[in-house]
């Protein structure tokens, strides 16, 4: 009982430095090059504040439905967007009255501070937990660099910054890792689980839905054909689809014409190759383009943590902490993996949303495993001084995506033409 005191104000002394370090971050983001981003984009006409919530404002909740138009003269057409959650659009309606207020706190920049907080949060919860007893001081250095290398992801900042204010998919991150987290303990009967999956199926329904798909793989995988362990998942995916119908029905009954995407055009089963051709180059190379190595850079890290483990003794049994982690990561990807398998060609057309949720449990699984593992004088050195060069080409890309005036991202290459 006298280590839960000690416990929990570890938790807090840790969480408090991650978000100094999320600060710190985000004000060198947005100094480099996201205020610059954000500025520019705000020019161009936005679906929810200029086309949607003003809809709201002006019309009955029943005339209008808390939908969604993508243009100017939506509403008035009686054409809709019923693809968004209706909760997670009052969060957003929220920030709109917040920027109506403070005309300098755009949704834009509140949207993406308040995303990248709780995504950072969110990964230093489940860090802690396996942190050892004794923290060293070199470790201690290596996990506020790798913070602050996550908290400077170009892919972040930059699908903030240039496109799509409504996107959900940052606010999806830190409920992904809170919900792996509790799912990887099999703590599926829990309050914990049902809290984060309750959130992750207001924001984003179909998150939920692949979630829970994914539960069952591991219920099949682990053997555990029983009707108590499949309730969890079914229960799970049942709600998703409820919040998710909601806007749908919504629509049909006030009379709109759905805009949403057919489900044969996001699989690419409609045969039409203009935007994607197969699932590998939805990946690495999607029909917006963005350089493979935003995605490439963090595999390396985590392949260089797996080259530099420890080595297991001969014959060793896996421990019950490994297991939990391997399930941790699974169910942070599932989401990513399982829209790849039935919906690639959306991941092709929108990498600046699905990056959110592809190269986000890649740090997070970075962070978890310098969190487990030793550190000693050789991985001390190599990690900072590798973690503070990531660091500059995070900064320099930004700043380098803000003056791309022509473009989304900046040419990164290997070779081009450079002055000097």
């Amino acid at each position: 009982m006298s280590n839960k005191p000690q416990s929990r104000s570890r938790l807090a002394c840790f969480l408090l430095g991650t978000a100094l370090l999320c600060i710190l971050a985000t004000a060198a983001a947005y100094k480099v090059g996201f205020a610059a981003m954000a500025a520019q984009a705000n020019l161009n006409p936005e679906r929810l504040r200029d086309y949607t919530f003003p809809v709201w404002q002006a019309h009955s909740p029943l005339q209008h439905g808390f939908l969604t138009f993508l243009t100017a003269n939506g509403f008035a057409e009686k054409a809709a967007y019923a693809n968004h959650a209706t909760v997670y659009l009052w969060f957003m309606d929220a920030l709109y009255h917040v920027q109506r207020i403070i005309p300098a706190a755009t949704m834009r920049l509140t949207g993406a501070s308040l995303a990248i907080l709780a995504t950072l949060l969110a990964a230093a919860f489940v860090v802690q937990q396996r942190l050892d007893a004794r923290l060293s001081l070199s470790k201690l250095i290596v996990l506020a660099l790798g913070f602050f290398y996550v908290a400077t992801l170009p892919t972040y900042w930059i699908a903030v910054g240039r496109f799509n204010v409504d996107n959900g998919f940052i606010f999806v991150m830190p409920l992904l890792v809170m919900l792996s987290h509790y799912a990887a303990n099999g703590e599926w009967r829990r309050r914990g689980f049902w809290f984060w999956a309750i959130a992750l199926t207001l924001v984003m329904p179909m998150a939920s839905a692949l979630f829970a798909c994914g539960m069952i793989v591991r219920i099949v995988a682990e053997g555990r054909l029983r009707a108590r362990d499949a309730a969890a998942p079914v229960l799970l995916g049942v709600l998703a689809g409820l919040v998710y119908l909601e806007p749908v029905l919504v629509a049909k009954w006030l009379g709109f014409a759905s805009e949403n995407s057919t489900w044969a055009f996001r699989a690419g089963l409609d045969g039409d190759t203009t935007y994607f051709s197969n699932a590998a180059n939805s990946l690495l190379s999607p029909y917006f383009r963005r350089p493979a190595y935003l995605v490439l850079v963090p595999v390396l890290i985590v392949l260089g943590q797996w080259l530099s483990r420890p080595r297991r003794a001969t014959g060793a049994s896996p421990d019950r902490e490994a297991g939990n982690d391997w399930w941790f990561v699974a169910h942070m990807f599932s989401f990513y993996a399982l829209t790849l398998l039935f919906w690639p060609q959306a991941v092709s057309i929108h990498p600046y949303l699905y990056d959110a949720v592809l190269v986000g449990p890649i740090a997070t699984w970075i962070m978890i495993t310098f969190a487990r593992r030793p550190l000693g004088a050789y991985g001390f050195t190599v990690w900072s001084f590798c973690l503070a060069i990531l660091i500059m080409f995070n900064l320099t890309s930004i700043a380098q995506a803000a003056r791309c005036t022509q473009c989304a991202y900046p040419h990164w290459g290997l070779a081009g033409d450079r002055i000097g």
